[in-house]
């Protein structure tokens, strides 16, 4: 038996009208043969895929239905006739014709193909396996949006080059497609090429209070101020850029007003950490916010770009306060003599507390160094810093004052050749020479790549007498691993293999109140063993630890 008569023996072929009419009953009797049986027809379930249908058309005159040549396939829903016609019941689906050439695969419509293409892309144009110059482009369909804009100082092998800039040949080439610049925080590797940037890619600028006065800054320097757009951010707000929507969510490092950013784009949320630390007792502003941190891994995140820095250091980076701690005992020992104080220029925070020290001590501050000076100006006017009245002095009234009553907070910390601090060294500085006694205090650790421009100015201080401290006088601004570990815990939505998570724990802990940072930031893994043990409440487990 042939394929063809197979098919036809195992199905019946539909009735048509004429037929059910001339039956009267709609069935189709032949001599000497019983009544059919009208065939039972169901409605499909809900869910059930409908059958393929094929429409077959034979040519006029052929006697063969199976040679005809059959029409492309096409998927169709299986007819829905309702209400009066044939009895309320539905049509049968054709039935495709044994021996019918194999249908070509339909191809997907201008909407799937659409769908098809549109990819979210993540484009790092610096910033990866180096030091400095961090940008990163987020482009969806025809929506670019920038992170941060960011230089990097040159290497000994770069002779006669002041400044590394990106390129950002990338960007100029879809010019009509970027939305702006969305800024992180204050430090140079973040903002310093946005004054060249912005020169071939002019785009609005976003950022919080104290990163756009300095952007402003710089900007004027280039007379780029009335040409540029920025637009000041709070933290919880959002912005609207093409496709993408991007929250600015508090977050603590070395310099103040320091964000992470949700990216919302349309196939889901990317969290950028920007450079961060967990901070529970910051010398200004709030800690970091971790319950929205909990609230986005809840939501659920597609990819999430963290702060690697300190990525390979075991343990908590410590608080920006334990720094003052330092402070207070090297002033308490060296009462005689004068303290020079070298940090970087933009750790507002740092030069706050040896203000508060000096101070404490009685004695006047002198700032000394370009971007030391503009940058304490800044967060002055911002009330960033809090500066007592006759605490702060001018250089030239340096002379006025014994030297032990006095303290210097200068730049240089990095070794740079041009900074305050390298040229006291080498005896070039026109206002501040080096004498036998005087205390210089590095509170700061070498950029990669800069060992070897400190050591060196490590030297000269003292060979010329001067005392040189670096134990215990800084604390990185960038999250170690048990910092990782929270905020991927926190994203991630989950603690171990078990269903409760950060989340949970923090609920628990802010419930109580008083030591809730503390609890998370110290004992917070202990909280998380002693639940796996006994899988009480947390907040039952954080009273008695508490306790």
């Amino acid at each position: 038996m042939s394929l063809e008569e197979n098919v036809n023996e195992n199905v019946k072929p539909e009735i048509s009208e004429e037929k059910k009419e001339e039956n009267g009953n709609g069935e189709n009797r032949e001599e000497g043969a019983k009544p059919a049986r009208r065939p039972q027809y169901r409605r499909p379930r809900r869910g059930q895929r409908a059958p393929k249908a094929v429409k077959v058309e034979e040519k006029e005159g052929t006697e063969n239905a199976g040679a005809a040549e059959p029409k492309t396939e096409e998927r169709r829903k299986p007819a829905q006739a309702r209400g009066k016609q044939q009895g309320n019941r539905r049509s049968l689906p054709a039935v495709k014709e044994a021996g019918e050439r194999k249908a070509p695969v339909r191809k997907p419509s201008r909407n799937n193909q659409k769908e098809a293409k549109s990819k979210l892309k993540i484009i790092p144009l610096g910033g990866l396996e180096q030091i400095g110059m961090n940008i990163t482009a987020f482009e969806y369909e025809d929506s670019i949006i920038v992170v941060d804009c960011g230089l990097a100082f040159p290497g000994d092998d770069m002779l006669g080059i002041d400044l590394v800039i990106p390129d950002v040949s990338y960007l100029k080439q879809n010019i009509d497609k970027v939305k702006g610049f969305v800024i992180t925080h204050g430090h140079e590797d973040h903002i310093g090429a946005l004054p060249y940037i912005l020169q071939q890619v002019n785009v609005p600028i976003y950022g919080t209070k104290l990163t756009i006065a300095l952007i402003e800054h710089k900007l004027k320097e280039h007379n780029l101020l009335k040409t540029t757009k920025r637009k000041v951010m709070k933290h919880g707000q959002s912005v609207n850029l093409g496709c993408f929507r991007v929250e600015f969510i508090k977050t603590n490092h070395s310099i103040q007003d320091a964000s992470a950013l949700a990216i919302f784009s349309p196939v889901g949320i990317v969290l950028h950490t920007g450079d961060f630390k967990i901070d529970y007792t910051p010398v200004f502003g709030d800690p970091i916010d971790l319950q929205r941190f909990a609230e986005l891994g809840k939501k659920g995140v597609l990819a999430m770009l963290a702060d690697s820095t300190n990525a390979t250091r075991p343990g908590f980076t410590m608080s920006e306060r334990s720094v003052g701690k330092t402070f207070d005992t090297i002033f308490a020992e060296h009462t005689n003599r004068r303290i020079i104080v070298a940090t970087f220029a933009s750790n507002v925070d740092r030069v706050q507390q040896v203000v508060n020290t000096a101070y404490k001590y009685g004695r006047k501050v002198v700032v000394e160094g370009r971007s030391m000076v503009t940058i304490i100006d800044i967060a002055s006017e911002l009330g960033y810093i809090n500066i007592p009245e006759g605490t702060l002095i001018d250089i030239d009234q340096l002379k006025n004052y014994p030297p032990e009553s006095t303290v210097l907070i200068t730049t240089g910390s990095q070794g740079e050749s041009m900074a305050a601090l390298s040229r006291m060294a080498a005896s070039i500085h026109k206002k501040v020479s080096i004498v036998p006694g005087d205390v210089v205090v590095l509170s700061s650790t070498p950029i990669p790549g800069n060992e070897k421009a400190v050591a060196n100015v490590i030297n000269e201080l003292s060979a010329k007498g001067a005392k040189v401290i670096c134990q215990d006088t800084h604390v990185s601004g960038h999250a170690c691993q048990e910092d990782l570990k929270l905020i991927y815990s926190l994203v991630q939505h989950f603690l171990g293999n078990t269903s409760i998570g950060w989340t949970s724990l923090i609920v628990s802990i802010w419930a109580i109140g008083g030591l809730q940072l503390l609890a998370i930031g110290v004992i917070g893994e202990y909280i998380g063993k002693i639940y796996l043990e006994t899988k009480e409440r947390p907040r039952y487990i954080i009273e008695k630890v508490l306790r």
